[in-house]
């Protein structure tokens, strides 16, 4: 993942309060910074997005969001958890939407 990440470049608008949101999670900057955009890279050594606001010579270091195993995986984490789990017949979007899980799991490792 970090390395995949260390070769995306994007580019947000930071708000009047100093933050920009990138994958639904805010990073705060600084009011200093406010109304302008940032050019944002991932630095994978640290773990940390590289952010370098127009008109600056300064890059700030943030910690990036949203990387934890449990975050990425999202409900199909707690699934795969159980020793043995029974499927549901789909009569509900979200059984329906765990028997999916289950089929694309099918010969995968974690």
């Amino acid at each position: 993942m970090y390395t995949y990440l260390a070769q995306c470049r994007w580019v947000r608008s930071i708000r009047p309060n100093g933050a920009f949101e990138l994958g639904s999670y805010y990073y705060y900057m600084g009011r200093r910074f406010a109304r302008r955009s940032v050019a944002i890279s991932f630095d994978p050594g640290s773990a940390a997005l590289l952010c370098q606001p127009e008109g600056s010579e300064e890059t700030l270091h943030l910690p990036v969001q949203g990387l934890t195993k449990a975050e990425l995986m999202g409900e199909l984490a707690a699934l795969q958890a159980l020793p043995i789990y029974q499927i549901a017949l789909p009569f509900s979007w979200e059984a329906w939407r765990q028997v999916e899980y289950t089929r694309l799991l099918t010969g995968t490792t974690l």
